[in-house]
C-alpha cells in the first residue's frame, strides 16, 4: 500500500503544469529579458535606425518558447523546471534550462514566488 501511495506521489509531482502557469513564467522571462535589454540604453542619444533595431530586438524577446516544462510538489509549493528557447535560439542570458518556486491558491491561481536552485528542484523527490 505504501508503495502505491509513493508511486502515485512521485507521478504527481512529475506532472507537466498547465498552461496558466507556464504562461506566467514567459512572462516573468519576457520582463526580465527586456529590463536587461533597455538597461542603460539612452534613447534621446539613438538615431532613427539605430531604435528600430532596439525594437526588433525587444519584439524577438517576446517569442519564448519553453520546449520543456516539469514541476515537482503540490499546492503551495511547487518547484518547476523550464527550457528555453527566445526566437528559436538561445536565451539573452545563455540559460537554457531555469528553475522556479511556484505556488497554486484558489483565489490567486498560479504565482511565480522567485527562481530557485536545481537542488531545490530534485530535493522534491523525497
Amino acid at each position: 500500500m505504501i508503495t502505491v501511495a509513493v508511486v502515485g506521489k512521485f507521478m504527481l509531482e512529475r506532472s507537466t503544469l498547465e498552461s496558466g502557469a507556464a504562461e506566467l513564467i514567459k512572462l516573468e522571462l519576457r520582463g526580465e529579458y527586456s529590463a536587461r535589454k533597455l538597461a542603460g540604453v539612452d534613447v534621446s542619444k539613438l538615431s532613427e535606425a539605430e531604435m528600430e533595431a532596439a525594437a526588433e530586438e525587444l519584439l524577438a524577446l517576446n517569442s519564448i518558447a519553453l520546449t520543456s516544462v516539469s514541476a515537482r510538489g503540490g499546492g503551495d509549493d511547487v518547484i518547476v523546471k523550464v527550457e528555453i528557447q527566445v526566437a528559436g535560439g538561445d536565451p539573452p542570458d545563455g540559460k537554457r534550462v531555469r528553475y522556479f518556486r511556484m505556488s497554486h491558491g484558489a483565489v490567486t491561481g498560479w504565482r511565480v514566488e522567485r527562481e530557485t536552485t536545481a537542488l531545490s528542484y530534485y530535493f522534491k523527490l523525497f
